[in-house]
Formats: C-alpha cells, sequence, structure tokens
C-alpha cells in the first residue's frame, strides 16, 4: 500500500501561517495578544474561568464577529453554538450582534446595508444536555458540516458539563473525551473552521493550598492549540494567554460592555 504525503518547506508553511484568517474579538489588543487578528482557523481554544469572568460573552462576541463582512477584513460567515448547559440567552446574543453590525456598518458605505434578519440565520444554536446528546450530536458533526459549509466557528459551551454524569468511569471519561476532541480537531483543520470550547475552575485535589486549575485534568490542557484564562476585577476583565502555538504568554485587559466585548480604556 502506497500513500501520498505532502511535504512543506519553512516558506510554504510561513505563507500558510500569514494568510490564515482569524476572528477577531472587537477588541484589538486581546486580538494582538492572541496573535494579531484574533482566533485562527483550524484551531482548538479552550477558555477558562470561573462563573462571571465572560466566558460565554467572549462566545457571543465571536458568533456575532464571524459575520463581519469580507469587505472589512472579515469571514462574511456563519457559526455553531453547542449548549451544554443551557449558559445561551437570545437576548443578549442580538443584543451583541446588532450592536456588532451597527458599528460595521459605520464604517462601510450607507448604501450597504446588513439585514438583521440574514445575521441571525447565520447562528445555527443546538442545546445538548447530557452526555448521550452531546455525543451524538458530534458524531453528527461532519454530515451538518456538509449541509452548512459556510459555518467557520463551532462553539461548544460547555465542554466539561456533559462529562460530570455520574455513569461512566474516569477512565471511560477520559478516553471517550479525547476520541471526540481527536476527530474535532481532525475537522477543524481539514474545514478550517475555528473550535471554541469553555471550561470550568476546580480544585485540584491534594493541594493544601486548594489551587484553582482547569476542569478535565492535565492531560486535557495538551489537546487544545490555545488556553485563555479569564478574570473579572471591578468593571474591567483580564484575559491570559496561558498557551499558544504562535504566540508568547501575555496578559491583557478588555471591558464587556453592552455592545459586547471592546478595549479597555
Amino acid at each position: 500500500m502506497t500513500t501520498n504525503f505532502k511535504i512543506y518547506n519553512a516558506a510554504d508553511l510561513w505563507q500558510i501561517e500569514t494568510s490564515s484568517p482569524a476572528i477577531p474579538t472587537f477588541s484589538q489588543k486581546l486580538d494582538k495578544t492572541l496573535g494579531d487578528d484574533g482566533i485562527p482557523l483550524g484551531s482548538l481554544t479552550e477558555v477558562l474561568g470561573l462563573p462571571g469572568t465572560g466566558k460565554t460573552q467572549l462566545c457571543l462576541q465571536l458568533c456575532a464577529s464571524v459575520q463581519v463582512p469580507k469587505v472589512l477584513g472579515g469571514l462574511q460567515s456563519e457559526s455553531l453554538y453547542i449548549d451544554t448547559n443551557t449558559n445561551f440567552t437570545l437576548c443578549r446574543f442580538k443584543e451583541i450582534l446588532f450592536a456588532s453590525l451597527a458599528k460595521c456598518q459605520r464604517l462601510l458605505d450607507t448604501s450597504i446595508a446588513i439585514s438583521e434578519e440574514d445575521a441571525l440565520k447565520k447562528f445555527h444554536y443546538i442545546k445538548t444536555i447530557g452526555l448521550e446528546k452531546f455525543c451524538s450530536f458530534l458524531n453528527q458533526l461532519p454530515n451538518y458540516l456538509t449541509e452548512y459549509p459556510n459555518v467557520k466557528l463551532i462553539v461548544i459551551d460547555s465542554i466539561a458539563f456533559p462529562f460530570k454524569e455520574g455513569s461512566i468511569s474516569l477512565k471511560q471519561r477520559t478516553g471517550l473525551l479525547f476520541r471526540l476532541m481527536a476527530d474535532l480537531h481532525k475537522l477543524a483543520v481539514d474545514k478550517q473552521i475555528a473550535v471554541v470550547l469553555t471550561n470550568e475552575m476546580s480544585n485540584r485535589l491534594g493541594l493544601s493550598s486548594g489551587a484553582l486549575v482547569g476542569a478535565l485534568g492535565d492531560a486535557w490542557a495538551h489537546r487544545c492549540n490555545i488556553r485563555l484564562l479569564l478574570c473579572a476585577d471591578k468593571n474591567e476583565s483580564c484575559a491570559v494567554l496561558a498557551k499558544s502555538n504562535t504566540a508568547p504568554e501575555a496578559a491583557v485587559k478588555f471591558k464587556i460592555t453592552r455592545e459586547g466585548i471592546r478595549d479597555a480604556d
């Protein structure tokens, strides 16, 4: 059996990396921290944080940002939101989406209209409560993406919640999670889709200090290309880039406003 392999040189890789599009967060400082343009396509990004730090807010902003018109350097694409913990609210998403569209319209010629109804149709939502339903949908995901080829962002909010069910052992849970994520990562690379996963914080057992770490364990941390830790302080939020294939570790402040994610003053 013969297999054909595509071998790249460094110049090819540089051209691919620098020409690969990304999804902006609407915070220029946060985009620059992530690697100039935001969340890159073909990658798995984990957004960590305690409740109330803005994980879902950032995901909603990305679902709006993926629709930015191509004339403004955007993808003009669609998003899929997989809700495992009933975190999503349509009212809040519409607020962020319409504010983002209004900002785009101010930058465009006034004769170019962006329909709010068409924008809402570019957002796809599914509620997958329970491990069985979650796994079933992920197994059907390739067929779904064939039907909706313009989807360039998949959000899973949150990745840890379905695996809290006590019906499977830790070993079974780990094996199942890694198989699902390996398939999802391959899908992201092959179809050039950005996958953003929110994750919770938990106390690491055995440490007297009670240190907070990301749920799902240390081995899980190697599964994602990017790890972004969020924390909140009064009226500002902070994002810490803890892991990235393309950017150094860094921290940046941003704001969660009524219009969505914006730069801190």
